[in-house]
């Protein structure tokens, strides 16, 4: 902006100029492959419904309010607005494709990746990744996880150049969009540190100040949120530990730092987290493992004493940065939505497989299981879609068939309220073949809160607007002696209400 002395000399072909001479050949390799494998990830995705329950909720036009602001997401709110709270599929995705294409070009800038191949290994990486495809079924604040994603990379980058006012803004920008991301800024930081004592040039006291600093910008979050919670009175929700950060967040770290370890463990070798047996994925990160210990090596017996302490120390730390959210909310648990920190693990992989000396094997073989392991996620994550796909259909299916019998009944008519005696369950035979989170679970919310979400569903894909009564008359219903007679399958008019008996067991 060198251009700009005050506004009037502002000449937007220079600036375009000046910005064009930035982008070199290798950002255009970025830009080619995300949008490229972007596209194909996504194309399954674009063309059907892909609904979470989440997703069916909110609808087609949605605009964060109260909700996300409790949650400590403030920024969702300004995102949202910036595109009319128009949730179009193709446009948000484009916007997350532009952001995580910015992300990787900084990335690249950040460590010392050169190679156009590693280059393209890392975008391939970050497009395909399981979180990203995941959150995408929160199609309606997508774009916005992505930008925190930058954000969060920001953060790194400005530390790494000691611009420590922009670090603290850019981490209190990802905060305020998705906490989770604050574990990508902090493994960062560790992969920085871990290069710099691989290559004997290791300064505990920067990294120190640079902790310091993603502290302040944490500090800095919470400080702001609070003042706005108590300017609007509001209270910061319990979902997710949302609220819990505090005195409670220290005397828990004994027990948060272990299971920092154990979903360390779980993300790689279990299905807890990400389904990893179908794919074998569990071998190929046992593989990715050993090649890591085999280019680390020969490095490690090089250094001395303390270089060799601290590279035991901050491997071990890895676990722990990575699932900082089990610290930070140490009432919740890393599932596939807030395990974005695993994909600096595979960064740091790819980034030891380039810039260290090892034999020609080893270097082969760890490009190859990572181009492996990206085909796997290429192929959960549109298992995960598909599974989604499938649940929509079954619940589509039966949702018309229960409308088609009600409008049949004797006595039927269309004012009167309705209520299910459960959810419509249903299971994809996709499922073993997706990444396993979200694409478990049904097309609504369990419980009395799945069944008011008929209502939606009917609304938004039968074009008939239904009214489901409260829970505490559909348990007024179920003592009734003609409800008991009822079998699965069966619906009844009784006391006014349309009663749907889609299951055996009642709420």
């Amino acid at each position: 902006m060198k251009y700009i002395k005050n506004i009037k000399d502002f000449d937007l072909e220079k600036w375009w100029k000046s910005f064009s001479k930035k982008i070199e050949k290798e950002d255009l390799i970025i830009l080619f492959t995300i949008f490229l494998f972007g596209l194909i990830n996504y194309f399954y995705f674009l063309g059907h419904t892909v609904l979470t329950p989440d997703g069916l909720t909110y609808g087609p036009i949605y605009k964060s309010g109260g909700w996300e602001f409790d949650l400590g997401r403030p920024l969702l709110l300004i995102i949202d607005r910036l595109r009319g709270g128009l949730v179009s599929s193709p446009i948000i995705l484009f916007f997350s494709f532009i952001y995580l294409s910015i992300s990787t070009m900084i990335l690249r800038r950040i460590y010392p990746i050169k190679s156009k191949f590693t280059i393209f290994l890392v975008s391939l990486l970050v497009v395909l990744f399981p979180v990203f495809s995941e959150s995408s079924l929160f199609i309606y604040c997508f774009d916005s996880y992505c930008l925190s994603f930058l954000c969060s990379i920001l953060g790194i980058y400005f530390i790494k150049n000691k611009k420590y006012l922009f670090s603290i803004l850019s981490i209190i920008i990802s905060l305020s969009l998705y906490q989770a991301y604050i574990s990508v800024t902090i493994t960062g930081l560790l992969l920085l540190f871990i290069i710099d004592i691989l290559d004997k040039k290791q300064s505990l006291k920067d990294f120190i100040i640079q902790m310091i600093i993603v502290f302040i910008g944490l500090v800095s979050y919470f400080a702001l949120l609070k003042i706005g919670m108590l300017v609007l009175g509001r209270n910061l929700a319990e979902y997710k530990g949302a609220s819990s950060f505090g005195i409670h967040t220290i005397l828990s770290l004994p027990k948060s730092i272990l299971n920092s370890y154990s979903d360390f463990y779980s993300y790689f070798l279990l299905d807890n987290i990400i389904f990893n047996h179908y794919y074998y994925r569990f071998i190929i990160n046992l593989v990715i493992f050993v090649l890591m210990l085999g280019i680390l090596y020969p490095i490690f017996r090089n250094l001395n004493i303390y270089q060799k302490t601290l590279l035991i120390i901050s491997l071990l730390s890895l676990p722990i940065t990575i699932n900082i959210m089990d610290l930070i909310a140490c009432d919740t648990s890393i599932n596939l939505v807030t395990a974005i920190g695993f994909i600096m693990f595979y960064l740091l992989f790819i980034i030891l497989m380039e810039k260290y000396p090892t034999i020609p094997i080893i270097k082969t073989l760890s490009a190859l299981f990572i181009m492996i392991l990206c085909y796997t996620h290429l192929l959960s994550n549109n298992g995960t879609f598909q599974s989604r796909v499938d649940t929509y259909n079954n619940y589509y299916a039966q949702s018309s068939y229960i409308l088609n019998r009600v409008k049949n009944l004797d006595g039927y008519q269309k004012d009167l309220p309705w209520s299910f005696n459960n959810i419509i369950m249903y299971k994809s035979p996709n499922l073993k073949a997706s990444n396993g989170y979200l694409a478990k679970d049904y097309e609504t919310f369990t419980g009395y809160l799945g069944v008011s979400e008929t209502e939606v569903f009917y609304r938004r894909f039968l074009g008939e607007e239904i009214t489901i009564v409260p829970e505490e008359r559909y348990r007024e219903i179920t003592k009734k002696e003609e409800y008991q007679s009822m079998k699965t399958g069966d619906i009844k008019i009784i006391d006014g209400v349309i009663i749907i008996k889609v299951s055996d067991d009642d709420l």
